[in-house]
């Protein structure tokens, strides 16, 4: 009877250790909804006319490969321009020099009046500050060509292209964005949970993100500091993870088991 007893009691043991395992289990897996790890607005701060459009939504890009191509043409012809001032500047300095170099010889030799010499010095001056701006425009012309291609900041897949061929860009207020893009293959996965779960997290700590079946391997990245204003109670957690070559989409639903 005693030992019958002991089995009984054994038996509901374990049932309610099992439960409590069960729930446990349970606890450690919450549901998460998928965004972008990085995702970017691109624009331009030039004026131009777009004539390439080389991103396509869903295509994945290397980084610095142009997603947007405006009309070069008068950007070229600035550079162009910009390399001619700058030439003559540096020839008309250069010629200034030479004559302030022969004044100063002159006035050490008594053959010139400090006014004379003087007058050499400003001339100088004013052609060197000549030939400094012309290296600023010509900075700028690069600049501006460089900027009216449009190239992806890093290893990314397109999400929605704005532009159009044809289409005028005119960044003096605002610029316009004409394509967006995210990181290819990092996805952010965010759930929410209350402050004693929260508590027990702790960034860089592995977790599993369960996507319609398939498993991937994330880590937490960032875990808030203060309760969502949506969610009140319970705070955000973000997960990352490497999606393999696999194309995910934002705002699909997944699990999160820590």
């Amino acid at each position: 009877m005693t030992a019958k007893y002991n089995i009984k009691i054994l038996f509901i043991s374990l049932v309610i250790f099992g439960f409590f395992l069960n729930t446990i289990a349970v606890a450690e897996d919450f549901e998460a909804t998928l965004g972008w790890s990085k995702r970017v607005e691109l624009s331009t701060r030039v004026n131009g006319i777009v004539q390439k459009v080389f991103a396509q939504p869903g295509k994945v890009v290397a980084k610095g490969e142009v997603l947007i191509q405006l009309s070069p043409a008068a950007f070229k012809a600035d550079l162009k321009y910009a390399k001619a001032k700058l030439k003559n500047t540096y020839e008309q300095r250069q010629e200034a020099k030479r004559e302030l170099d022969r004044q100063v010889d002159m006035y050490e030799r008594a053959m010139l009046s400090e006014h004379d010499l003087q007058l050499a010095k400003n001339n100088f001056t004013a052609a060197q500050a000549q030939y400094e701006q012309a290296q600023s425009i010509l900075t700028k012309a690069k600049l501006n060509l460089q900027h009216s291609a449009i190239r992806a900041p890093f290893n990314a897949i397109v999400i929605n292209v704005v532009a159009v061929k044809g289409q005028i860009v005119a960044s003096t207020v605002t610029p316009p964005v004409l394509v967006i893009v995210a990181e290819a293959q990092r996805m952010m996965a965010r759930f929410y949970t209350i402050i004693d779960n929260v508590n027990d997290l702790t960034v860089n700590q592995g977790v599993e993100v369960n996507v319609a079946g398939r498993i991937y391997q994330g880590n937490i990245f960032n875990i808030a500091l203060e309760p969502d204003q949506l969610k009140p109670g319970h705070y955000a957690v973000d997960v990352i993870f490497d999606s393999k070559n696999t194309l995910l989409r934002a705002g699909q639903k997944v699990k999160i088991k820590l």
